[in-house]
């Protein structure tokens, strides 16, 4: 079985391998190491990749698309809500704990959700992204929320945090962690010892927030 992967090379010491929520293969290798060691490596860890793979595949055949009909459930900062088709053409809001949408809108609930989704997100985020920098006595910097496709989060050059309108979905301390992941991003580009640690320092909790998003992560969903 052949594995296609996406080589990144960068000023790091030894091989890494990700298996990405798309199932995609990354390969973090040193700038210097030739094409031999790397395929040699990868080689070396085919089963350990093919079995990752496999769990991967499965989790991206078990989402279940949403309905948007009366009775469908949508999740919001970890909580799970019914959704309420009403006979006007109200916008979608949630009431009562139901979130209520207008039968003529229903048409267009998907990106209904996507924008209430993301309205909310920015507001939660700017709320907690102050919150955490103040503790860490680091500058806050600007974010953006958008589509990010299997991606929670990420950073640009210019230093502005990027974050996936779907992570409004999840608990708090998921969406805390992300907002820690993409802050040692500034600073540290790759998942090394050192990103890890810092990771750590600002989260010492992290690890069980990292592994709620590896099982539970394909749920955030529409």
């Amino acid at each position: 079985m052949i594995i296609n992967y996406e080589l990144v090379r960068s000023n790091r010491k030894s091989i890494g391998i990700t298996i990405e929520r798309d199932a995609q293969v990354v390969v973090n290798a040193p700038i210097d190491l030739d094409k031999q060691t790397i395929e040699k490596h990868i080689h070396k860890k085919r089963f350990w990749i093919w079995e990752k793979l496999a769990i991967k595949k499965d989790s991206l055949e078990n989402i279940v698309q949403k309905q948007f009909v009366t009775g469908e459930s949508f999740s919001y900062l970890g909580r799970n809500y019914r959704l309420k088709i009403v006979n006007d053409n109200s916008e979608l809001k949630l009431k009562n704990g139901w979130f209520v949408l207008g039968e003529k809108k229903q048409k267009k609930a998907k990106e209904i959700f996507k924008a209430w989704y993301s309205e909310h997100l920015k507001t939660k985020i700017d709320e907690r992204l102050k919150i955490i920098c103040e503790k860490a006595n680091i500058k806050r910097p600007d974010f953006r929320i958008m589509e990010l496709g299997f991606r929670w989060g990420s950073c640009t050059k210019e230093g502005v945090l990027n974050f996936n309108y779907k992570i409004a979905m999840a608990p708090i301390g998921i969406i805390d962690y992300i907002i820690v992941h993409e802050l040692v991003h500034l600073k540290i580009h790759i998942h090394n010892e050192k990103f890890w640690k810092e990771v750590s320092r600002m989260m010492p909790n992290y690890l069980e927030k990292k592994e709620w998003l590896r099982k539970e992560g394909y749920r955030l969903d529409i």
